[in-house]
């Protein structure tokens, strides 16, 4: 064989090896780069969860609350201890308190590194609405709160047979139970129970009915206060009391059934 192309085939040889190591190198080389990485991404889940339980929910702490018990409300949260309180969602909780009629606003605060602090606003019973003999506590707006089951003492102005369809008619029940409120002489009544006719609201407190119609409920009513003395004093006993004209107090008398003897 000719000296020259001996020497050409130990380059190609020499070439090929050479190209054969370069590619093993750049092999490891990549793996070592892949395994690094992993190590690495490794590393840092376990980091990340390590750092996560630092900040795991440990305590619920919950104030404002008189007629919810701590129990219901932790139902509602659909919240858990253990859970990250990093990546706790305001929204989320409020949006599943407020499904609880109860609830009318929340407020939350998250103290690292372990406690989640609520203080719940409840909403404000107003009256009851009384329908078929079932009753239900109302907010102010007119809203149920819930319905009160089995036999109980009104400790609430009632509302009589007013549809909960009937807007207008709890709407402005509502508004008379507003103006009632405070006032001296009514809120030491025992009974007071709001009913609507084709002239508008009556109210009957302890036995005395009054018609009272629609509108200026606080103005009307400081009218009687201020005459009931008196005609309490006269002892003269009173079929109803109107109250729907303006700036007027109109007294029906009882009529006395025959042979009665007047006192």
């Amino acid at each position: 064989m000719h000296p020259k192309k001996k020497k050409k085939n130990k380059n190609k040889k020499r070439t090929a090896a050479y190209r054969r190591s370069e590619k093993m190198a750049m092999f490891l080389k990549r793996g070592t780069i892949f395994f690094v990485i992993v190590i690495i991404a490794s590393a840092g889940v376990l980091g990340l969860k390590i750092f996560a339980q630092q900040f795991s929910l440990k305590e619920i702490m919950i104030s404002g609350n008189y007629h919810l018990a701590r129990e219901d409300i932790l139902g509602e949260m659909k919240v858990s201890k253990g859970e990250s309180l990093i990546s706790l969602q305001f929204e989320d909780v409020e949006e599943s308190l407020k499904q609880n009629p109860w609830i009318k606003k929340v407020a939350m605060r998250k103290q690292y590194p372990g406690t989640l602090i609520l203080r719940i606003e409840e909403v404000v019973p107003k009256a009851l609405l009384r329908i078929k003999k079932r009753l239900y506590l109302l907010d102010a707006e007119g809203s149920v709160i819930e319905r009160i089951e089995g036999e109980t003492i009104p400790f609430l102005p009632v509302i009589n047979n007013i549809s909960r369809k009937n807007r207008k008619g709890i709407s402005e029940a509502l508004k008379l139970v507003d103006a009632l409120s405070g006032k001296k002489g009514i809120i030491d009544r025992e009974s007071v129970e709001i009913g609507l006719e084709s002239y508008g609201l009556t109210v009957n407190m302890d036995g005395e009915f009054i018609k009272v119609g629609y509108g200026r409920y606080a103005e009307k009513f400081e009218r009687w206060m201020e005459l009931e003395p008196e005609i309490r004093k006269r002892g003269v006993p009173i079929k109803y009391v109107d109250l729907r004209f303006k700036d007027s107090v109109i007294i029906k008398p009882l009529q006395k059934s025959k042979g009665e003897k007047t006192s």
